[in-house]
């Protein structure tokens, strides 16, 4: 934006802004500097007050107060003089990093919230879910003016993994061409730490119908091999995955070692691993099965609710919270091993449920993975507390998180994931704060240093090492404007 209208020209707009932190009620406030190029005159509102007394030309200071309402710049002047020298390169800056901003692009306490973990897996930065993203040329840019609709550059995620020492985990776009994947690899190999290894997964729940991927998925496997095949999504998946570890693999070269080929299925489906696994629609093509094109990894989930956020105990749960303890202790054994909510269909009926249950489908699928000589580990795993449709349950699954016995939940999910003999364990996610979407986030916000989940977490790594338990990263860059 290199000017604005004059006043008499038609009225299509007067000004310029940007909100940021919008809704985030926990960021820093105290004193931000505002760095910019140009001329012309900024404005502050919402959390923000410009202090006009330490403020110069290309240095505004502000007093920042946090609540929901972020804050707000409104450019209303730029290159007043015509000359050219419009407002530009805008940089937003809690003072204390104002020398150190441009060689440390991450927020320092985010960097020593993760630099416990082994790996760090980059889905949601790079919006894998619906995502949109098909050719290289369009991917997304270190200069946008904005990472939050593509996600974020790839140099930007590289050098948070080397930053931190830490094994990325890549996710390629559902519609990418071989050109993105092979050049996305190319530039990997060129700029991680030799010493690190990569993990690349095609796209992210293709099985999902909640994501475009796996309508997507269905559409192009149906296409090539028929409307009557009702599992074509899953062999298209298979299929793309093991051309993309194909890709990656031959890139890599003789480094090929370091990519470590990821392909996953829905855990508690049992049986729709061999529609990926198999691939026999594109055996019959005169290829071998897609587990044995580089694949080196087999994924599921590490999550376990208990059922307690079942539409059909909806009521049932609804009337713990009437209980003495508010329906803590009936939670907290459901979520153990079950035995409190009844089967609708068979009353009668108690199977194992929430940690146990989780348990067994480690096992089952460790049986799957020894079979064709993978690797089996979890692309996600934790609580699974979620409940969008009750206002009471949501307050109930968020405060039941941040309560101590959760340490010992994940602690024996972890105990029991490595007697199984699994790999890498991907806990989700860092850092989010809770709502009714979930509490995802073992932290609500940057500056909690501890709570039981992210403990049991930190505890599991000191006392069996780093590799086994990394987190998603949900962290997200904020924005600058050009």
């Amino acid at each position: 934006m290199k000017s604005l209208p004059k006043p008499e020209d038609p009225p299509e707009y007067g000004q310029v802004a940007t909100l940021l932190l919008h809704e985030v009620d926990r960021y820093p406030g105290g004193k931000y500097v505002v760095l910019y190029e140009g001329e012309g005159t900024i404005e502050y509102k919402y959390d923000a007050r410009k202090d006009e007394a330490a403020s110069r030309l290309g240095r505004d200071v502000i007093d920042v107060t946090p609540s929901s309402q972020g804050i707000l710049l409104v450019i209303t002047a730029t290159d007043p003089n015509k000359t050219g020298n419009y407002i530009r390169n805008i940089h937003v800056v809690p003072s204390e990093y104002e020398t150190t901003f441009k060689d440390e692009i991450f927020n320092p306490l985010f960097l020593e919230r993760i630099k416990k973990f082994g790996a760090v897996r980059f889905m949601d930065w790079m919006v894998t879910t619906n995502s949109k993203q098909r050719e290289w040329k369009d991917r997304p840019q270190v200069e946008d003016a904005t990472y939050s609709p593509e996600g974020a550059p790839i140099e930007i995620m590289i050098e948070l993994a080397n930053r931190l020492r830490v094994h990325p985990w890549f996710n390629m776009p559902h519609q990418a061409t071989d050109e993105y994947m092979r050049n996305f690899a190319q530039l990997v190999k060129e700029r991680l730490d030799p010493n690190l290894k990569v993990y690349v997964e095609f796209s992210n729940e293709v099985w999902n119908w909640m994501f475009s991927q796996a309508t997507y998925a269905l559409e192009q496997g149906k296409a090539r091999w028929g409307e009557d095949k009702g599992d074509a999504f899953m062999q298209w998946y298979g299929m793309r995955t093991a051309q993309m570890a194909d890709i990656w693999k031959e890139t890599f070269g003789d480094q090929r070692d370091r990519v470590i080929a990821v392909m996953g299925t829905q855990t508690a489906w049992l049986g729709l691993e061999n529609s990926a696994l198999d691939c026999s629609l594109w055996v019959a093509e005169g290829n071998k099965p897609c587990y044995q094109h580089n694949i080196d990894a087999y994924a599921i989930t590490g999550y376990f609710d208990g059922s307690l956020t079942s539409d059909q105990h909806q009521k049932t749960v609804e009337s713990w919270l009437e209980t003495s303890d508010g329906g803590v202790s009936q939670a907290l054994t459901q979520l153990k091993q079950g035995g409190i909510l009844k089967n609708s269909q068979n009353p009668q009926e108690t199977q194992p449920d929430g940690v146990l249950a989780t348990i067994e489908l480690f096992k089952y699928h460790q049986q799957v993975a020894q079979q064709r000589g993978l690797q089996l580990i979890v692309y996600e795993g934790g609580q699974h507390l979620v409940n969008s449709n009750s206002e009471k349950l949501t307050q109930f699954f968020i405060e039941l998180n941040r309560r101590p016995e959760m340490y010992d939940l994940y602690t024996t999910v972890l105990d029991a994931w490595k007697q199984t003999g699994g790999g890498m364990f991907m806990n989700y996610t860092d850092i989010t704060k809770p709502s009714k979407w979930g509490s995802w986030g073992v932290l609500e916000h940057v500056d909690q240093e501890h709570s039981p989940r992210y403990d049991a977490l930190i505890d599991f790594i000191d006392k069996n090492g780093k590799p086994i338990y990394p987190t998603e990263a949900m962290c997200r860059f904020t924005w600058r404007l050009p």
